[in-house]
């Protein structure tokens, strides 16, 4: 092969070479270029709503609550059977529940909050839950007692409990008391299943 050739020749590879690079780097160009999009998003939390019922029926916000009269310091906690409430979850995420007074009640006669007891009862069926009084109104700082049964609620359940009060026999001192001006509240924390 004489030089002319050769020449012809590495111009020739040259000129491929060169030709292969320009079109991969064109294809390259393109292959980033190309764009896909999801437009208009939205990110949204899930609902945590929890309503009360004294019948089961009519759910709100808030209710009416109940006079727990006859206590006996040392007796049997009132009423007999309880005053029941019905908790209904409309939200869209299961919920933890609590409990806890978010008022001071009125306490003219020196009852010892610490000795009434609160008695919550799962209807369903579960351990009944004994808290003081001042717990319920030191607990609301804290979001308030967890209530055990159940131990979440479904979104769109439902379920119920019964209160009953009771006092232990030194709470008082004096031939009778009284405490009003109690809100009891029910909270729902949704919580991941």
């Amino acid at each position: 092969m004489n030089i002319k050739s050769r020449v012809n020749t590495a111009k020739i590879a040259g000129l491929i070479t060169a030709l292969v690079v320009l079109a991969s780097g064109v294809a390259y160009a393109a292959l980033q270029s190309q764009q896909v999009k999801l437009t208009g998003n939205t990110i949204q939390t899930a609902s945590a709503n929890l309503m009360i019922s004294s019948d089961g029926t009519a759910y709100s916000s808030s209710q009416p609550g109940f006079s727990f009269t006859g206590i006996v310091p040392g007796g049997a906690a009132v009423p007999t059977g309880g005053q029941k409430v019905y908790l209904k979850n409309t939200g869209n995420a299961a919920v933890a529940l609590k409990f806890f007074v978010n008022s001071t009640p009125t306490n003219p006669d020196l009852v010892d909050l610490t000795k009434v007891n609160v008695i919550i009862t799962p209807t369903t069926g579960g351990a009944a839950q004994t808290i003081t009084l001042q717990s319920l109104i030191t607990s609301q700082a804290t979001g308030g007692a967890t209530l055990n049964t159940p131990a979440s609620l479904a979104a769109g359940a439902t379920t119920s409990y019964n209160i009953t009060v009771s006092m232990a026999t030194d709470a008082i001192t004096g031939s009778s008391a009284t405490i009003g001006s109690i809100d009891f509240v029910f909270t729902g924390l949704a919580i991941t299943n």
